[in-house]
């Protein structure tokens, strides 16, 4: 999850807590509940940034580097596309 919040930060300070917030508000969960629900990030990403969210989606996928080519972060990754 860090290549996610490295992401929201550098986006802006109030973009990770926003983003945090609107979370436990709809779901009742935090970034870190997401590794098993990535749908719930997925949807407040949408909700929050619009078509923009793809941009998003595409930095968090550099960030997780190699490991972005394994299943389940392949996985995370493709459900946050959507």
């Amino acid at each position: 999850m860090m290549a996610v919040e490295d992401v929201l930060n550098g986006m802006g300070e109030p973009t990770l807590e926003i983003i945090n917030k609107k979370l436990f508000q709809e779901y009742r969960c935090s970034l870190l509940d997401c590794v098993e629900h990535p749908d719930y990030l997925a949807n407040v990403l949408k909700q929050t940034f619009g078509l923009a969210h793809i941009a998003i989606v595409q930095k968090i996928k550099k960030n997780m580097g190699e490991f972005a080519s394994e299943k389940p972060v392949e996985e995370f990754i493709k459900v946050l596309s959507r």
